[in-house]
Order: C-alpha cells, then sequence, then structure tokens
C-alpha cells in the first residue's frame, strides 16, 4: 500500500509578519517602560536644574541668574538686583534640555525660549518632565527682587575649587575671572579682568558664606571709593546686623585724619548664583590711594595671633612675646629683621618702665611711639568693644625706618565686636577693656599687653580724653542717633533675602544671639529676618559706651575697678571667663552673674581680700577682685 508524503500546512506569510511586528513592538515598550523607570528613578533634576540660568541684557551686557534651592523646604528662588525693581522680568532660559523639559505655570520652555517672570512675588509651579512626558519633578519657583543696592557679579572658572575647604584653608589664588558691577538702576560701571580672585580671612574663610579678596587688572574706584586694584568683600558672617565692621571704619574715618578704608554695601553672585550682603572694602595695603608710604623705606607691620602663623611668612616676637607679622612683598634680610626686632623691643622697654624711658636707647616713649595715631587706634579698639583688641588685626608702620616713630593704623576687623563676642568680659560696655593686659585666659600667649601698658602712661590716658572729648565723641552720638538707621534703610531688604540665603546655617556662625531672638519654622522667606534685634545689640552697645566714657573723662567721677572671676568648672575655659566692672565709688554693680547649672550650687561671689560675700546691693568703695564660688551637689 502505498501512502502519499505528508506535508505540514504554513500560515499565510502575511499573518507571520504580523506576529514579528508585535513581538518587536512589545519588546520595546517593555524596554521604554522600563528606561522611563529608570529615567524616573535617577535624580536628573540637579543635572538640568545646575544648569538652568535666567540670561538677559542690562546695559548691552548679558547677565545669567542661576536658581538657588531652599534644601528643607525643596522649593526654587530667583534672586534678582535691585534694578529689576523697575524693569522687565523677562529671561530667555538656558538649560541642558537633552535631559528632560522644563515647564513652568503648565507652559513648556524650550532652551532659548523667552519667560516672563510673574509680578509681586507671585508663587510659580515649575516642573521638569521626562520620557512620554512623565513628570520627574514638580516644586514652586519664587522670584524675590532686592533694593538700594548695586550688584557686583564674580564670574571664575573654578567655582568649586574656589569654594573647597581645602583651598579655603590655604586661600588659593585663582588666577582667571572676571567682574561686573551695577548700580542699583542697572547701569554697568565696572566690566573689568580679575587678575586674582580667592577666598580670604580666618574664621570666616570656614564658614560657607566666603568673604573674598579681588584684584582688578588696572586701578577702578568701586561705589565711590578711591580707584585701586585690590579690593576686599567681607561676608559679615557671624554678624547678624551687618553693619559692625562699617560702622567701625566709618567711626574711624569721620574722627582721624590719616587714611583709614573706607566701605560700601553691595550684593554678591558668583557664577550667577545669588551670595547675599557684602561689604566691599578698601584693602589694607601700601599703595596709592592707600597706606601711603613706601615699601622700600618703610616697614608694615601686624600684630598677631600664635596659631595663624604661617611658615611661609615672617614674624618677629617681642621678648614679652608680642608676635608681630612683618608685611612685605619683597624678601627681607636678615639684618633688617634684626632692627625691626630692636626697634619693637625698644618701645616695649619704653611702654613697661614706669618713666616711660626706654633701657635699651634711653629714649622716651614719646620718641619711639606716634602717641596720636596710637589714642586713636585706641579709642577705636574702646568704642568698638573688640574682642580681638592688642592681639589681632593691629596694623603698625614706619614711614621711614631710620628716624620715624611707629604709627598705628590703618584699622581693620570689627565684625566681633558691639556685644557679638566670644570673651565675656568685651560684653560689658561700661567698663574700659582696652586697659586691661589679661584679655584671655591664664597661659594663652595672647594678650594685650602693648595698648594696656599705653593706658598706664598719665600722658597717653591725657591724649586719649582729649581725642575722645574733641573727635571722638559727637561722631559716636551722632553713630548711634541717626547713621545706623541710614545703614538700615539701604540694607533692610537685602538683609531679609540674605537671611533667607543662609538662614538656619547661620545662626552656628555668629558668636552672640540676641535675647529673645526666635524664628518659624513654617512661613515665607521673611521668617528668618531680624535685622533689628541685631541691630538694637550695636545700638545699645554703642549708647552705654557713650554714657561710660561720658562719666569717666567728661565728668570725671571717681570709679573703682572691680575683676569678677568664673573659674566654675561648667564653663568653657578656653575663653577668659572674667568680667570687669568699673563702678562708681559708694555705689552697687548691677547685674552681676549668677551662672549656674544642674549638678552645682551657686554659693556667690566673695571678695579675695576680705572674704566678704559681695551681691548686687554691695556699695562698692575700693578696687576688688571677686570670685565666684560653685559647690557639687548630688
Amino acid at each position: 500500500m502505498i501512502h502519499g508524503k505528508r506535508t505540514r500546512s504554513h500560515p499565510p506569510r502575511s499573518f507571520t509578519d504580523k506576529m514579528r511586528v508585535l513581538v518587536v513592538t512589545g519588546t520595546c515598550l517593555i524596554l521604554a517602560a522600563a528606561l522611563a523607570i529608570s529615567w524616573l528613578q535617577t535624580d536628573h533634576e540637579k543635572e538640568i536644574m545646575d544648569t538652568l540660568s535666567m540670561e538677559c541684557m542690562i546695559d548691552g551686557q548679558c547677565i545669567r541668574i542661576g536658581l538657588w534651592e531652599e534644601e528643607t523646604d525643596g522649593q526654587y528662588y530667583l534672586f534678582l538686583p535691585a534694578c529689576f525693581k523697575s524693569r522687565e522680568k523677562e529671561f530667555v532660559l538656558r538649560y541642558d534640555d537633552g535631559k528632560g523639559a522644563l515647564k513652568i505655570d503648565g507652559t513648556v520652555y524650550k532652551e532659548g525660549e523667552l519667560w516672563k517672570a510673574p509680578e509681586q512675588e507671585e508663587i510659580s509651579q515649575i516642573e521638569l518632565t521626562g520620557p512620554l512626558g512623565a513628570s520627574y519633578m514638580k516644586k514652586t519657583l519664587q522670584v524675590l527682587v532686592s533694593e538700594n543696592l548695586p550688584a557686583m557679579m564674580l564670574f571664575t572658572e573654578d567655582e568649586e575649587e574656589l569654594l573647597s575647604p581645602k583651598e579655603s584653608a590655604g586661600k588659593k589664588y585663582i588666577e582667571t575671572g572676571a567682574m561686573v558691577l551695577l548700580d542699583e538702576n542697572g547701569n554697568i560701571v565696572c566690566n573689568n579682568k580679575l587678575e586674582k580672585l580667592k577666598v580670604r580671612g580666618n574664621l570666616t574663610a570656614t564658614l560657607a558664606k566666603k568673604p573674598f579678596t579681588f584684584s582688578l587688572d588696572t586701578p577702578i574706584g568701586l561705589c565711590g571709593m578711591k580707584p585701586a586694584v585690590k579690593w576686599n568683600l567681607l561676608a559679615n558672617a557671624t554678624d547678624g546686623s551687618c553693619i559692625r565692621n562699617k560702622v567701625v571704619l566709618d567711626l574711624a574715618n569721620e574722627s582721624t585724619s590719616v587714611y583709614e578704608p573706607d566701605a560700601a554695601f553691595t550684593e554678591l553672585y558668583l557664577n550667577g548664583r545669588y551670595q547675599g550682603l557684602y561689604l566691599l572694602t578698601e584693602a589694607v595695603e601700601i599703595g596709592e590711594n592707600r597706606l601711603d608710604i613706601s615699601p622700600d623705606e618703610s616697614w608694615f607691620l601686624e600684630i598677631e595671633l600664635d596659631f595663624r602663623m604661617e611658615d611661609d611668612s615672617l614674624y618677629v616676637i617681642t621678648d614679652r612675646g608680642q608676635i608681630f607679622a612683618v608685611n612685605s612683598k619683597s624678601p627681607v634680610s636678615e639684618s633688617e629683621t634684626e632692627q625691626i626686632r630692636f626697634m619693637l623691643n625698644d618701645i616695649e622697654s619704653a611702654l613697661f618702665a614706669e618713666d616711660g624711658i626706654s633701657a635699651l636707647s634711653g629714649k622716651p616713649l614719646e620718641e619711639l611711639l606716634d602717641l596720636g595715631s596710637w589714642a586713636d587706634a585706641w579709642l577705636i579698639q574702646e568704642i568698638a568693644g573688640d574682642h580681638d583688641t592688642g592681639i589681632a588685626s593691629q596694623f603698625a608702620y614706619t614711614a621711614n625706618q631710620k628716624k620715624e616713630p611707629l604709627y598705628a593704623g590703618p584699622v581693620w576687623d570689627f565684625d566681633g565686636t558691639m556685644g557679638n563676642v566670644n570673651t565675656p568680659m568685651f560684653t560689658n560696655p561700661s567698663a574700659l577693656t582696652t586697659s586691661i593686659e589679661s584679655t584671655r585666659e591664664e597661659g594663652n600667649v595672647n594678650q594685650n599687653r602693648w595698648l594696656a601698658a599705653m593706658y598706664r602712661h598719665p600722658a597717653f590716658q591725657k591724649l586719649v580724653e582729649e581725642k575722645y572729648k574733641n573727635n571722638f565723641r559727637e561722631n559716636l552720638e551722632e553713630m548711634y542717633e541717626n547713621q545706623i538707621d541710614r545703614y538700615v534703610s539701604k540694607i533692610s531688604r537685602s538683609a531679609v533675602l540674605d537671611a533667607f540665603r543662609w538662614n538656619r546655617e547661620r545662626l552656628s556662625w555668629m558668636f552672640v544671639l540676641p535675647e529673645h531672638l526666635t524664628f518659624s519654622e513654617e512661613g515665607d522667606y521673611t521668617r528668618f529676618a531680624a535685622l533689628d534685634c541685631h541691630v538694637d545689640m550695636v545700638r545699645d552697645f554703642l549708647q552705654k559706651k557713650k554714657d561710660f566714657l561720658d562719666r569717666l573723662w567728661i565728668e570725671h567721677r571717681e570709679f573703682c575697678v572691680v575683676e569678677v572671676r568664673n573659674n566654675a568648672p561648667f564653663l568653657n575655659q578656653d575663653y577668659n571667663q572674667t568680667i570687669y566692672y568699673w563702678i562708681e565709688k559708694g555705689s552697687p554693680i548691677e547685674n552681676l552673674p549668677c551662672m549656674e547649672q544642674d549638678g552645682y550650687h551657686f554659693q556667690g561671689y566673695f571678695n579675695q581680700k576680705s572674704g566678704s560675700l559681695v551681691t548686687n546691693r554691695t556699695p562698692i568703695t575700693e578696687d576688688c577682685i571677686l570670685e565666684g564660688v560653685w559647690s557639687r551637689t548630688e
């Protein structure tokens, strides 16, 4: 039996093709879904938002400003200079649109398209979308505009390196950059290359809000100040009032006849990112429109702290341990170093001699020191209540190495003043703290030797009193009664934006916070504004300081000096906890501190000489030392 060959039936070719298409399509859809899920699970927000900038033309110059994210609530803010208060807020959006699309208030904006910002601080919705239109970031955007101040915009190629903690510690120069300065009306008043840009300062260099030094390629006058190459930008990060440096520099300029640095408020942007309210100052240096002495024929010195001494700098330490940095752009020979050392020891010998005559040269103090400039410097330190008095940031110079006496100045560095101090003795304005030598804890080499010794000489005391009466007193009164209000009026809006920009972080930077200072955890960007209470600290300190100095030097009332020692084991003795009081003879001390802590019982203050208990009601009839006594409790 013969069987025929069996054959397998095949579907039509069109059906096979359709199946293949379906399989490929399904695979692609699965892959696309997987990619979309992967995209959504990847944080592309930072990648895109870091590239986003708002571009506009101001006075013929292209300016780009980036957004800032408040990390606590995750919302975005655009800080605009004061000139935008009276101009259209239209921007070309610049961002990397290869990783997503930007949507504002429901409208998609491609890279290079025009966006008009809302008016009156309205809150917009800002969104990023990815594959298939899926949203992976949806937050708010608010535009905040400043007032009254110019805006300085610095540009550098390596911002990350500039701001890194490592580079801040070394204060390395960044050799490339540019600077654009806009006035409050939107006029470009400076557009120049930056020869140098670096982080400056010591403690302040370690904080997130960095201070800077920059040098232009040619001398230019900025913000009404005289032309120069080198300038400083003080962040005032530790000063909640933002005005302490400005107050003292202006008071020094108004009360002395020699060169003192000038300063002006400005707002700072670094590579388009808002940095906050700053104080632009002239640099303390030898040069035209600065300290007018010959660098080749003069010595320029600075009293310095021992822990700031650097290996590549020159220091001279006197026989009594006062440290002086020698500021010189050219090498200083050993012979010249010894001349500087002899000069300083010669002065120191006269300072600590009862008759004011140096045992080294036989010269009187008035031939070795320019007493007038040192009286000015002494008064500025005393009025400010500077916790660095006599131990740091005190400059001095000779106009001629062989013939001239040592002059004091220019003045510098006053953020830690007027109650914002980490040494308790300087919190009391009714005390002559610049006359105290032991301003640091026992054993600390950094002490106020020189300024304290000066005040022990009657001729110097008399000169200080005369300068206070004739030069400083009226300016001091004008400062706290009127000038401070003018500062506040100018910076108040910027201070609000600055407080919000650095908010909680800045609280840890300040040495002292005003009493009863509180912030709401919720609310708008103004919830961190506290300028008024910080300014009140400054005003109150200066007013009390003037009242005290008037009673001491104008009315010539008789005072007793009371040294109150606080050696409580629970207090940080890295800072001198001693407080000094100048008490009118026969009057009691008011507001003696009562320092208590769980585990300790405060027994009171006892007179070291008599052993008697002294309270706020005890009349003081002579100079004395009071010692606090604490006992442990179970």
